[in-house]
């Protein structure tokens, strides 16, 4: 993570089935079955990081990715905070036990000096203390070598450096290769994919989106009318397996031209933040408020996670759907605040990484509304929620998350 992030960014992912598809379950004994699991997980294999994986009942589920350098900075504070992220009470169903994986740049050495000792110990000792979980696993990952954490007998051939990390996680592939199929885009992946205009957006159409002059709604509940509608269309209209489709904004110039115009105030942009993960009727009750001061705080505790309510990921499906295609006709701080709104986007789904990768897109393409006193973009809102709270709210519960709304839609 670069400077501007936050000092640990845990991330949870989708609950892993492998074991419950797989004629040949996954052992976590096995170097290239720890890997598989972690990369079939995540969609990726990390860099400098911690994983711990939660296992229950021949199962997975509970994960999470931990930044390693401030993880090392406070090892036995994150190793009981890792624990209680992943064991905890928010956290339930606990896992019975758990693996973990150091992923580091070193290559693994007998005459090295362990700097996990302390973090290996607290994790074990939270997860037995918050769930009576054992940590059955650790292994090593450095410089394409994985090796036994544990095992620190040198005469033993593959103890140090290890076996060959990217030659076991084929082997396992091969043996089960139903688990290569979900490798997911890391963070510049995300960003690149997302960049990627779509066909549909043809110049022809561009120009018409933005010969569109009419003034967009200036009046809250007209605005919050305008995005539910167009929200809703994307969870109406979608068919072949996918959650929501968007593709119809190309058709809708008019349409396409007023829900950007609405994103360069940035009271819009709260509002529809708060639409998007509750409801229009939550928003209205909120707009009732006006004069009282409550509509500002209200909205502020919609958007950031703060609510006991999980959000209606559906709806934040639909939103991350409609931006990727709006992009190509946005400008200026409508394409920053689009940008802004895909990093809160994968804030909300837990993973602080992709946001943050986001984040940096705006502040590098648009220095000085970043640095705006009056009107900072919602970019730099994250990178401060990132920084001020970590992981979102939402993300720390493991029933209102978005993984866990995967595994159960």
């Amino acid at each position: 993570m670069n400077d501007s992030s936050t000092p640990y960014n845990p991330e949870q992912a989708e609950p892993g089935k492998a074991s419950r598809r797989s004629a040949q379950p996954l052992c976590v004994d096995r170097p290239g079955d720890a890997l598989a699991l972690v990369q079939h997980t995540f969609g990726y294999l990390p860099a400098e990081s911690l994983v711990v994986i939660g296992l229950s009942a021949g199962v997975t589920g509970g994960h999470l990715r931990v930044d390693l350098a401030p993880v090392l900075e406070q090892p036995e504070r994150m190793g009981a905070q890792c624990a209680a992220w992943i064991a905890g009470p928010e956290a339930a169903p606990a896992p019975e036990a758990a693996m973990a994986i150091i992923f580091d740049s070193e290559l693994p050495a007998p005459d090295s000096p362990d700097q996990y000792e302390v973090l290996m110990a607290r994790l074990a000792e939270g997860l037995f203390e918050q769930a009576g979980a054992s940590l059955v696993k650790v292994w090593h990952v450095g410089q394409g070598f994985i090796r036994d954490y544990r095992c620190s007998d040198v005469s033993e051939a593959r103890s140090f450096p290890g076996e060959d990390a990217d030659s076991v996680l084929q082997a396992t592939l091969q043996r089960l290769p139903e688990l290569a199929w979900s490798r997911a885009a890391s963070p510049a992946e995300a960003l690149s994919g997302f960049l990627a205009a779509p066909s549909r957006a043809t110049h022809a159409q561009q120009r018409a989106v933005r010969e569109h002059t009419a003034p967009p709604p200036n009046r809250a509940e007209a605005v919050t009318a305008l995005w539910d509608a167009a929200l809703r269309r994307c969870i109406r209209e979608a068919h072949g397996g996918s959650r929501t489709e968007a593709s119809w904004i190309h058709q809708s110039p008019e349409q396409a031209s007023a829900l950007l115009r609405t994103l360069e105030q940035a009271e819009n942009l709260e509002l529809l933040m708060a639409l998007t993960v509750s409801s229009v009727d939550a928003v209205g009750d909120a707009l009732e408020l006006v004069g009282s001061g409550a509509v500002h705080s209200g909205s502020m505790e919609l958007a950031w996670g703060f609510s006991p309510h999980p959000p209606r990921w559906e709806r934040v499906e639909g939103l991350s759907e409609l931006l990727y295609h709006l992009l190509p006709y946005a400008r200026g701080v409508q394409r920053a605040e689009i940008l802004g709104l895909r990093s809160w986007i994968e804030w909300l789904r837990g993973s602080s990484s992709t946001a943050t990768v986001f984040a940096e897109e705006v502040r590098q393409q648009h220095p000085e509304l970043w640095a705006s006193i009056t009107a900072p973009p919602v970019a730099r809102s994250v990178v401060h929620c990132i920084r001020a709270l970590g992981i979102c709210p939402w993300a720390r519960v493991k029933e209102s998350s978005y993984s866990w709304w995967l595994g159960h839609r």
